[in-house]
């Protein structure tokens, strides 16, 4: 009977430890702010844990291509960069082949062991092109406080150049449904055309996704803020790990 006890026990250990934390941590969808009655969602899941340099296959819903991140850094004395760069092709029936190059850059300094990070004028960009058009996004660098008693939050706003010259507006969101407290880091962003929602990034009915919302779908603004979208997705998980994966 002891030895059938201690058996259970190791059973019910060993299960627990084998379990993703998930299963005991559940993880909130992004707080968005806005309701999504018919909104065109893009799961990202597949583009998830390959982060390397050779060149991997992308479909995600009517879009095929390629994609390929590098990640690279370099220090002199005191002086310190971290540089990451993602080369994508979009092939879509309707919108044609795009190519999107997204890059950035974390300059850092170093003394007595203690680093502190240098700001840019932006800290994240996007060109996307096909033939004459050009699409490009921008994200600027978060206002660090000059004193915290914890991790700033990064509260980021983004801007988004169409062919036409009209501009979309971004901004970093960092809160879970049903929480109060902001994460320091984004939890997702929201993107906006003359303050009206047209879609975002960010967990949605437990999915990491790309928004879209109705009002744009299968229209030219949905590609763009498709494309938007997935260059702020690679800016999140090469930025550093976002906490809803």
């Amino acid at each position: 009977m002891l030895k059938q006890k201690v058996v259970n026990v190791l059973f019910l250990v060993s299960l627990t430890l084998s379990m993703p934390a998930m299963a005991f941590f559940k993880v909130p969808d992004t707080d968005f702010e806005n309701t999504f009655n018919g909104a065109v969602t893009y799961d990202t899941k597949s583009l998830l844990m390959k982060f390397n340099y050779k060149t991997n296959d992308l479909k995600i819903g009517p879009y095929t291509g390629t994609w390929k991140n590098r990640k690279s850094s370099s220090k002199f004395l005191m002086f310190g960069k971290q540089k990451t760069s993602t080369d994508i092709t979009l092939v879509h029936d309707t919108y044609g082949t795009w190519t999107m190059f997204c890059s950035g850059a974390l300059k850092k300094f170093s003394i007595y062991g203690v680093s502190f990070d240098r700001q840019n004028e932006i800290d994240y960009q996007c060109v996307m092109q096909s033939g004459e058009k050009t699409v490009v996004l921008v994200v600027l660098p978060y206002k660090k406080p000059k004193f915290s008693l914890g991790p700033p939050i990064e509260n980021r706003k983004v801007l988004i150049t169409l062919p036409d010259n009209r501009e979309m507006q971004g901004a970093s969101l960092h809160r879970g449904v049903g929480n109060k407290r902001e994460n320091p880091t984004p939890v997702g962003y929201k993107i906006s055309n003359e303050n009206k929602f047209v879609g975002g990034i960010g967990r949605f009915e437990k999915k990491n996704v790309i928004l879209v919302s109705a009002d744009v779908a299968n229209t030219p603004d949905e590609h763009f803020v498709f494309m938007s979208g997935l260059g702020l997705w690679f800016f999140g998980q090469n930025d550093r790990k976002s906490p809803l994966d």
